[in-house]
C-alpha cells in the first residue's frame, strides 16, 4: 500500500503491461505465487505485507469446508478499511507494540476476515454471532487471562481455550465483556498494576512487569493514556491519601 507519493507506475506481470497513476492509499492485492516488476516514475513512501495462508484459513469459521482460498488480484485498488488496519498495524510496529503480541493478531484476523469477504475468489460472509459465549466457555478464558497476565497472550491462545477460530472467538468475547480481547486484557492489566503501585514495597518497575508490561517506557504511556496520570503520580497521590486518611499521631 502506498503512503505518500503520487506518481505514475508500470507493472510487468503474466506478459501484460500495465499502467496506472498511485495516490497514498492505492493497494496492491496480490495472490501467493504472483510474478512481476513495478516500476515507479518517482520515489513512493510504502508499506508491503506478507500474509501467510494459515491466518486466512483461521479467519474461518469452524463450520467452513474451504481448505484452499485464491485472493482476487489488484494493482490499482483504493480501499478505506485495508488502508486503516494497515496504518494500525505499522503505528503499533513503530511504538513497539505495548499493547503487546494480543493488539496485533486481533489486526492481523481483522485484515483476514475482511479480505475473505471482500476479495476473494469465492466470497465467504462470515456469520452474524448473537448471544456472547457459553458462560463456562467465558469463565474458562477468563481464568486464563487472571493467571497469565504476566505473559505473552495471543489471540489464538484464548480462542483454543474456547475451542472455536480466533474471528468467532473474538466476537462472542467482545459481546460477553463489552470490549474485544485486546483491550480487556490491556485493562486487566491495568487494574493489577494499580493494586501492585498501592503496595510502598513494589517498585513501578515490578508493576509493569508483573502486569504484562516488559518495557517500563511502554507501560508508563499505555497507563498515563488509560488512567490520565503516570504511575509515579498515581503512587504518589495513593500515599497522600493514606496520609490523610490515617494521619500520625502527635
Amino acid at each position: 500500500m502506498v503512503i505518500s507519493g503520487s506518481v505514475k507506475y508500470e507493472v510487468l506481470t503474466r506478459g501484460r503491461t500495465l499502467q496506472f497513476t498511485s495516490n497514498p492509499g492505492t493497494t496492491f492485492i496480490l495472490p501467493r505465487g504472483t510474478v512481476d516488476e513495478v516500476r515507479w516514475g518517482a520515489p513512493t513512501h510504502r508499506i508491503a505485507v506478507a500474509i501467510h495462508p494459515s491466518l486466512l484459513m483461521n479467519a474461518m469459521e469452524e463450520t467452513s469446508r474451504e481448505r484452499r482460498v485464491e485472493l482476487i488480484e489488484h494493482w490499482n485498488l483504493t480501499d478505506r478499511h485495508i488502508m486503516a488496519v494497515l496504518l494500525a498495524m505499522t503505528a503499533d510496529l513503530d511504538e513497539g507494540s505495548p499493547a503487546g503480541r494480543l493488539y496485533g493478531e486481533s489486526l492481523g484476523n481483522a485484515l483476514a476476515v475482511y479480505l475473505l469477504r471482500r476479495y476473494a475468489a469465492r466470497r465467504y460472509v462470515p456469520g452474524t454471532y448473537k448471544g456472547g459465549l457459553p458462560g463456562y466457555r467465558l469463565n474458562r478464558v477468563l481464568d486464563y487471562i487472571g493467571d497469565n497476565l504476566a505473559n505473552e497472550l495471543s489471540l489464538a491462545q484464548l480462542a483454543g481455550i474456547a475451542g472455536m477460530s480466533p474471528h468467532y472467538f473474538a466476537n462472542l468475547f467482545r459481546q460477553s465483556t463489552g470490549s474485544p480481547p485486546h483491550q480487556f486484557v490491556l485493562l486487566r492489566r491495568i487494574d493489577r498494576a494499580k493494586q501492585i503501585l498501592r503496595d510502598p514495597r513494589r517498585s513501578v518497575i515490578e508493576a509493569a512487569v508483573d502486569s504484562g508490561f516488559h518495557n517500563p517506557s511502554h507501560f508508563a504511556r499505555v497507563f498515563r493514556t488509560i488512567v490520565g496520570i503516570t504511575p509515579k503520580e498515581f503512587r504518589s497521590e495513593m500515599r497522600l491519601g493514606d496520609r490523610l486518611e490515617h494521619p500520625v499521631p502527635k
